[in-house]
């Protein structure tokens, strides 16, 4: 069975191209044109494998849309990549680090997002057998569920690390910043403290690899 996909974007023309682009890649593709439609949307039977978020959508945002899913018990889990033509900045990356799986800039072509889709759905069948092995050391739900985010925020503050270094340089720049008081290395440091967090919780709990 082919993956089913959500594409969110209030651009019409362009929530269309990427349902007839993906649809010919051989995704079961479906679109809507907003973050409440979305959410709605989810609130039924349909559950998709993956949903492509745009974030500068009006009214509801895609942040806003994206803090809504994690805070669904039916929908939380459900991988989600953001799409924007604004540029990220440390401190968003930090944000982002626990609730996306992947950040892609406009603007991209539906071939082109083929394997940022498949790199996705491969890491959630990886993410899937470490879930088992959590729960297989009988740790509490709070320990699961943390150690659940902090794995997958590990791996994406890894990831917006490299598309940060690659956009601002290594040392960061003014224009990376909304705020001045956050860069590089604020978000270095923010990523040793989860590292930290994930090591001594694995500790705790007895999980071993």
């Amino acid at each position: 069975m082919s993956a089913a996909i959500l594409i969110v974007d209030d651009e019409p023309a362009l929530n269309e191209l990427f349902v007839i682009g993906l649809n010919k890649f051989g995704y079961s593709t479906e679109g809507v044109l907003g973050g409440r439609e979305c959410l709605d949307l989810l609130k039924t039977a349909y559950q998709p494998d993956l949903i492509l978020l745009d974030m500068m959508m009006e009214p509801m945002d895609g942040w806003e849309t994206l803090t809504h899913i994690k805070a669904d018990l039916q929908a939380r889990f459900i991988p989600v990549v953001m799409q924007t033509g604004k540029n990220l900045t440390y401190k968003e990356a930090e944000k982002f680090s626990f609730y996306i799986e992947d950040y892609i800039m406009k603007p991209i072509t539906p071939k082109r997002c083929v394997d940022f889709i498949q790199e996705i759905l491969d890491k959630r069948k990886e993410q899937i057998e470490f879930i088992e092995k959590v729960k297989a050391t009988g740790c509490s739900a709070d320990q699961l569920e943390r150690m659940i985010n902090l794995h997958r925020a590990i791996d994406v503050s890894q990831r917006l690390m490299r598309l940060l270094d690659d956009r601002y340089g290594k040392a960061g720049s003014s224009e990376s910043a909304s705020d001045e008081t956050y860069g590089p290395e604020e978000f270095q440091e923010f990523r040793d403290r989860i590292n930290s967090e994930f090591f001594s919780l694995q500790k705790k709990i007895g999980l071993t690899f």
